[in-house]
């Protein structure tokens, strides 16, 4: 992406300023605009380990994260999973497709999906977090 130098001062420069502060207020880590595709991108940071899960019952201790192993194209399988879902059992939760290959993404055990991550059909980094699974 190439970068665009604006100068010192201007109206472009005091609302990207201006943008820049009001997501330093928020769990914002990361924006992409893209004009051709008008594609938008959010990242967000996790949730602290205090925040409430759904239920009132506190975070913590029993919360894992299940991340990507490599880089590739996140899918949500079918049947697709839902947040909230008691989930009884190992599961293939969604797949990172690369280079034509279906890579699955399993829950590794019992436990409620407390949260998706990521979005159907969205690039995913090494590493990025997919799920949240409370296996408390």
């Amino acid at each position: 992406m190439p970068n665009l130098h604006v100068g010192e001062g201007g109206p472009l420069v005091d609302r990207v300023r201006l943008l820049a502060s009001a997501f330093a207020q928020t769990d914002l880590v990361g924006l992409c605009i893209q004009r051709e595709g008008e594609e938008i991108e959010l990242r967000r940071r996790p949730r602290s380990e205090g925040a409430a899960l759904p239920g009132g019952a506190p975070a913590g201790a029993h919360r894992e994260t299940i991340a990507a192993d490599l880089v590739g194209i996140f899918r949500l399988s079918r049947p697709t999973p839902v947040e909230g879902e008691r989930l009884t059992a190992d599961r293939e939760l969604a797949y990172v497709e690369a280079l034509g290959i279906r890579n699955p993404v399993r829950s590794l055990g019992e436990g409620l999906l407390v949260r998706i991550v990521a979005r159907d059909g969205a690039p995913v980094d090494y590493g990025a977090a997919l799920f949240e699974i409370d296996r408390g």
